[in-house]
Order: structure tokens, then sequence, then C-alpha cells
């Protein structure tokens, strides 16, 4: 499978440093265009690869059979939809799109030119993740009562075309998604711009889903230090997931019972017994990776498709949409291909 990648930022080189990972048996790591050219010199150099200053010589020198989109997000649409005209799959990082109607239009154009769409929401390889969605679906707690996400850390001056709603809040929202398994009824949330030059660097927000549980974001570009958790609050205790060292904690509820009269009306939740789940830990990246190659060679579906990067973005625009109304949000259909 011959791969090639747009973009040798600092996210193009985890990509590259993967790909270059991967059995020459399996997988060809067959070039790389960057506009940028000391960034695609260093590309070069580092992984032995041919490079290019325009990616429509690329697709038509190397012909690859999967192209990675790793540039700014207002240029994922122009290169995604060059990369499947000239008859490649594509992996695009998230966001999908900068707007919802960029990403309807390469789902439209995946399926007329029968070319796959992979969204690169990495959080859903993240190994707690994975094993955290594992003890869900095997029913072990019950009812999801809440989830709450923090992504906060330091502001990343390499970030300028979008804010933190979606550049960050679109990994939870995904996450939450996956691990509810329901769409979302209506948002609330409030913003601010305090560093950023042009988009917001902080939001807190709410969502209701349509099972009844409630997520919480916080998320923010001004925090001096990186913090990456997810907890989930259930009928039988609470997971906490650690994305950074991807470490799954679970908490469990000790329902007591009493017969001093004193304490009969505190029969309920207490603190039980606390336990770290063994987790496989893995990179992400060569996880999602592994997963769109699969889908490739088995003609399947990515785990995160096109439709699924679609239905983030639409809900992280309801959170932007919210917030610039301060009122709630009630949430539709995402448009579909």
């Amino acid at each position: 499978m011959k791969v090639a990648v747009i973009g040798a930022g600092s996210m193009g080189l985890n990509h590259l440093r993967v790909l270059h990972d991967f059995s020459e048996d399996a997988v060809q790591l067959v070039g790389v265009a960057e506009t940028h050219e000391p960034s695609l010199t260093r590309a070069m150099n580092r992984f032995h690869i041919d490079g290019f200053t325009d990616y429509h010589e690329l697709f038509s020198q190397v012909q690859p059979d999967l192209v990675s989109v790793v540039v700014p997000t207002n240029a994922h649409f122009e290169i995604a939809a060059a990369a499947l005209q000239a008859g490649c799959h594509v992996l695009i990082e998230k966001p999908i799109t900068a707007t919802i109607e960029e990403a309807a239009a390469l789902l439209m154009l995946a399926a007329e030119h029968e070319r796959k769409i992979a969204v690169g929401h990495v959080e859903r390889f993240n190994p707690a993740v994975m094993e955290l969605k594992r003890h869900i679906a095997a029913g072990e707690l019950g009812q999801i009562f809440s989830l709450h996400a923090r992504r906060i850390g330091p502001f990343p001056p390499r970030i300028r075309d979008v804010g933190v709603t979606l550049d960050l809040a679109t990994h939870d929202l995904d996450v939450m998604r996956y691990l509810t398994g329901a769409e979302v009824e209506y948002v609330f949330a409030e913003s601010q711009q305090r560093v950023h030059q042009t988009h917001e660097d902080l939001l807190l927000g709410l969502i209701r889903f349509s099972n009844q549980a409630i997520g919480m974001l916080d998320i923010n570009w001004l925090t001096p230090t990186k913090v990456r958790e997810l907890s989930v609050t259930c009928e039988r205790g609470m997971y906490l997931v650690n994305y950074l060292s991807q470490d799954l904690y679970f908490y469990e509820n000790d329902y007591t019972t009493t017969t001093w009269d004193a304490l009969r009306s505190i029969t309920g939740v207490s603190e039980g017994t606390m336990t770290r789940l063994k987790v496989q830990k893995a990179e992400p990246l060569r996880l999602e990776y592994e997963d769109i190659f699969a889908a490739l060679r088995n003609n399947t579906a990515p785990t995160v498709s096109g439709e699924d990067g679609l239905a983030v973005l639409h809900l992280a625009h309801q959170f932007i949409k919210a917030t610039q109304s301060r009122e709630v949000i009630v949430c539709s259909t995402p448009i579909r291909s």
C-alpha cells in the first residue's frame, strides 16, 4: 500500500514517523508535499523520501493509494478533494473541514469516486478509551449519568486558523458520541478570547444526549500545564481516563446499609475501591493507521468515517453558535451526503 503525506509540520512529521516504522512489505511511504521548503527538506532527509512543493505533482508522479492530509484546517477541503479526484483514499486530520458544507461535499465526492475517507479523531484509538468502551459495551457500568472532559494547556502558537472548539473540543465530542452511542439533543456554551488574535481560546460547554447522559467540556489554551482527562460517572461508579498516560481507573460505588438510626437516611453511594485497570498501551496514531489499512484491504468502513467527522463538525459549529447567541441550541440532524 503506497501512502503519501501532505504537510510536514509537527503533526505531519508524526505521521511520517509512524508510517516509516511500518514494514515495507505492508506500507510504502512514497512521498511528502509541503510548501515550506525548509520543512520539506527536513522531512525528505529524515525519512529518505521524495518531496514535492506541489501536491498535484505528488499525485501524478507517485500515485499513492492513501493520502494523509495534515495541513491547517482551512486547506483540508481543497487538498482532500484533489486527492479523491486523483483516485486516492484519504485520511484527514480533524476536524474534517472548516465548514459543514465542505464536509458534505467531500462525502459526495468520495462516493462518486468510490474512495474512502477516514478522519483523524485519534483519541478514539487511545488504548484507555478503547478499554473503557469495552467495559461499557459489556454492560458493566449501568446507565451513564455524565461525562466530563478536561482538555487544557498552554497556548500553541502554531494554531492560527481555528479556535479551541474546532481544534480541541472535537476530540472530546467524538469520544463522547462513541462512548454513549447517542446523538446530541441540545448544547449550551460560553467562550472567551484572551490570547488568540482571531478565535476563542476557552470553551465551557454543556451537552444533553438522547440517552439522558450529560456531557461537560472544559477546554482552553490558557492553563500553564497540560491536562487531558475524561471522567465518566455511571450507576456503578466512575471511570477516569488519563489520555496522556493511557491510564484507566475505576472508582467503585460502595452501596452500604446501616442499622444506626442516625445514618439510615444516608444509605446510598459512598466511596468504594479504586482500581487501576490493565491497559495494553500503544501509540494511538499507529492504531489509527492499522485500522485504515484494514478497512482498505477488507473494503469496510474505517472506525472513524467521514460521516463521523461530519457529525462532530456539525456539533462543534452548534457550540460556536451557542457561544455567539448565548442561547441553548437544539441540535438538528447533521447534513448528510
